[in-house]
């Protein structure tokens, strides 16, 4: 639809969160912090404190997400990925240690961040709940849509 306030007006029951993320410290033999996992909704910003882990799955490879001062992470959801026909793609992260299979973070790196406390603080955006993953041209799901 053209109406500047679509997205916005997809949203309107504040069905968002704040989240504090801690991840304690591990050892050597630490697998995943946070397991690999896609966003379920729309947008989630990410604000983390340069503790090295966080990785995205790109190209069939986990890839290290480089900490940048000052910046946020932002993760597509999984609806949003729906809404746009793949066009943004929800990608698979997770937070890594030093024994994560398949990383391509340096296993120093990962073991050095796997003995500190990490944390995080996320922010979840969420649509409203009448609202469907298939759009119809008022954003909401059709008579006898399923879930």
């Amino acid at each position: 639809t053209d109406t500047p306030d679509f997205f916005v007006e997809l949203h309107s029951e504040h069905n968002d969160a704040l989240r504090l993320l801690k991840y304690p410290p591990g050892n050597a033999n630490t697998e995943n912090r946070c397991k690999e996992h896609s966003d379920y909704g729309t947008l989630t910003l990410l604000l983390n404190d340069g503790i090295s882990g966080l990785e995205a799955f790109v190209n069939e490879e986990w890839k290290p997400i480089p900490y940048v001062e000052g910046s946020i992470v932002v993760n597509i959801g999984s609806i949003l990925a729906e809404w746009t026909r793949q066009e943004l793609k929800a990608t698979l992260h997770r937070v890594a240690g030093p024994a994560s299979i398949g990383s391509k973070s340096s296993k120093e790196e990962l073991l050095r961040a796997a003995m500190t406390t990490r944390i995080s603080i996320a922010y979840f955006a969420d649509p409203d709940g009448n609202v469907s993953t298939v759009l119809d041209r008022n954003g909401r799901k059709e008579e006898g849509e399923e879930e």
